[in-house]
């Protein structure tokens, strides 16, 4: 029963270690046999595999969230990027392997926006830049920033500024 308990949590160890990047050493864990044999009773040697059986549990964890938080950092930073091509919720998270659903999860935990949301005030900000300059079209602007029909995005500026995109063009030439 110790030999296999002992077994289990090495194995236990090296699968939260290749799961987290990191190399495993098998000598560092040269107290584990000296210490299962000495435990006496089955009990105690079930708190033994229990407590290195959490720690292994905490390192693939940690690692997955690690994993999980660089995604979405990665897809903000491809958002930022290329937020005037038409990015959907499925490409971007087939982009980075995860799931739709899980994406979607992830992305409002980590940003605290859902990510339409996220990609609507990009869009609207980088149209706000673009609208200080009295040279360039609304309709330019709209196809600039993402949006291929210039009346959805006037409502969804509007929807998110409060004003239209011909409103804040003449507020900021005043």
């Amino acid at each position: 029963i110790r030999l296999k308990t002992l077994e289990f949590v090495l194995w236990a160890e090296r699968l939260a270690y290749s799961r987290g990047g990191r190399v495993y050493h098998f000598r560092s864990r040269s107290e584990y046999l000296p210490e299962v044999c000495s435990i006496e009773s089955p009990s105690e040697l079930r708190l033994w595999f229990v407590k290195h059986i959490e720690k292994a549990v905490t390192m693939i964890n940690s690692a997955h969230e690690d994993k999980t938080a660089s995604a979405v950092d990665k897809a903000k930073d491809y958002i930022d990027v290329n937020y005037s091509k038409d990015l959907s919720l499925d490409d971007i998270s087939r982009k980075f392997d995860i799931s739709p659903y899980y994406f979607s999860k992830l992305f409002k935990n980590k940003t605290g926006v859902n990510f339409i949301d996220y990609l609507t005030n990009i869009r609207i900000e980088k149209a706000k830049e673009l609208l200080a300059d009295y040279d360039i079209s609304i309709k330019e602007i709209c196809l600039e920033v993402g949006y291929s029909d210039p009346n959805y995005f006037s409502r969804i500026f509007k929807k998110v500024t409060g004003v239209t995109p011909t409103e804040y063009k003449e507020v900021t030439h005043k």
